[in-house]
């Protein structure tokens, strides 16, 4: 397709670069010129895939599919660079390669499954065994909310997601006059086959009232939000590590459109993502959220 005009958004292929991969025009200038960022272009330096190119010279072809997850979510882009890039980014086969590179036999590792994804399978497999089929439910329905604090605290004890401080805060949180409402809530999430976002919204709602911080603490509740969600359903759901998902996001020209201030946009750009991964890693035996998590926590490193 070439007979169309290409425009600020419009996806295109280089003819005689096909290994570039697909591309979006970023700006249009005079003469023709049209500046274009290339998704599998390899970088050695912040913005080598920015690449201006005179359509007189060569006849950029107009894609067919004008939707591109990774094209799609990028960061803004101003005076000819993006902004916040401070390292080569990624592009997603090279991201692979770094985790190979840094992973040996990738989520087969016996050290990666030993440390990692062992434990958090440990804890699922708790969750359905004393939370799951609406054991929760029906204890919070009969007034019991003390023993399905000592159950969620009882999984929290298996995990490592939460730093001290925050486990602190979850500890105090499930003690206060509306722990009922945060377990109602998780229970909620946790019973959903699929991530709704009314739901997940009632789960904010609910954290924000329990999880009090220290005063003048610039800690965020994402931690706390997402990780039971994750441990009761890594299939669809993932914990929001804000540290590690802005690196690995930064790494790969990703816009996640963070705010320290848990919201349901937010963590859907993180699901939508993690979800874009996981699709990308099965070739190399991602199995769910589990393993994209641990992606992440690598890619965030290199």
């Amino acid at each position: 397709m070439t007979d169309q005009k290409i425009e600020v958004g419009t996806i295109v292929h280089h003819p005689k670069r096909p290994a570039w991969g697909p591309a979006k025009a970023l700006a249009v200038g005079a003469g023709g010129n049209v500046t274009l960022y290339f998704r599998d272009l390899e970088e050695a330096k912040p913005n080598d895939a920015v690449k201006t190119i005179s359509t007189s010279v060569i006849g950029l072809e107009i894609a067919e599919d004008q939707a591109d997850f990774m094209l799609d979510n990028l960061p803004v882009f101003d005076n000819g660079k993006f902004k916040g890039l401070r390292k080569p980014r990624l592009s997603l086969d090279q991201a692979v390669q770094a985790f190979i590179d840094k992973q040996a036999a990738a989520f087969d590792n016996p050290k990666y499954i030993e440390e990692q994804r062992a434990p958090k399978l440990k804890a699922h497999e708790m969750w359905v065994e004393i939370l799951g089929e609406g054991q929760g439910a029906d204890l919070l329905d009969a007034g019991d909310v003390a023993e399905v604090r000592k159950r969620l605290l009882k999984i929290d004890a298996k995990l490592d997601l939460l730093s001290p401080q925050e486990k602190a805060v979850l500890k105090r949180g499930l003690k206060s006059d509306e722990a009922e409402q945060f377990l109602r809530a998780l229970m909620g999430v946790a019973a959903e086959p699929q991530v709704e976002q009314s739901a997940f919204q009632k789960l904010i709602d609910a954290v924000d009232l329990v999880m009090e911080k220290e005063p003048g603490s610039r800690s965020t509740n994402w931690p706390v939000l997402t990780q039971f969600p994750f441990i009761a359903d890594p299939e669809h759901h993932i914990e929001f590590k804000p540290a590690v998902v802005q690196k690995c996001a930064a790494r790969l020209n990703f816009d996640l459109r963070y705010s320290a201030t848990p919201n349901w946009w937010g963590y859907e750009r993180l699901l939508q993502l993690a979800r874009a991964l996981q699709t990308r890693l099965e070739s190399i035996g991602a199995k769910d959220l589990i393993d994209v998590h641990w992606f992440m926590q690598v890619i965030a490193t290199v």
